[in-house]
């Protein structure tokens, strides 16, 4: 436990430095076309999700990416990720929406906070509705494409 705890600090410090604001605006990149860019890749996201295509959501992270899911072990690489989504599909999240608040970022890396709302309704129980935050780490691809390489969320929902 101390050292998943150790691992994980670690993992979020090394993705918050690789995120740290632009220094001068010659490293500065084009945050209106990153956002853009962003927001198109999350209506991917979306889109994916809400059709049940856990294979199509993986696929928008890189081969490497790290998903840091509550109450739950780090989970890496791309095999992992389509395990995790297709599970939290059939145990009833679904309606997906995501909103991005801020993104900054330089070079090939941007990092966008946001808020999500999602529905839960596993079989045979009521419907309920979850809100909360995410933070994702973007990286930037050789063909300009940009893709999930971290990705971490929380619900506004008080613990159970």
């Amino acid at each position: 436990m101390k050292f998943t705890t150790h691992a994980l600090l670690c993992v979020l410090v090394l993705s918050l430095a690789s995120c740290a604001r632009p220094g001068p605006p010659s490293e500065a990149m084009d945050l209106a076309q990153v956002r853009q860019a962003l927001e198109a890749a999350n209506a991917k996201f979306v889109e994916a999700f809400n059709r049940g295509d856990a294979a199509a959501v993986a696929a928008l992270y890189t081969d490497d990416a790290t998903l840091l899911p509550p109450s739950s072990d780090l989970i890496r690489g791309r095999q992992g990720l389509q395990d995790f989504w297709s599970a939290a599909m059939k145990a009833g999240l679904k309606d997906v929406a995501l909103t991005t608040v801020d993104v900054w970022g330089s070079g090939d890396t941007a990092c966008e906070i946001g808020k999500y709302s999602v529905t839960v309704q596993p079989e045979g129980q009521e419907r309920r509705a979850d809100s909360g935050k995410y933070l994702v780490v973007w990286k930037r691809q050789t063909d300009g494409s940009w893709k999930l390489q971290a990705d971490i969320w929380n619900s506004n929902l008080p613990p159970q």
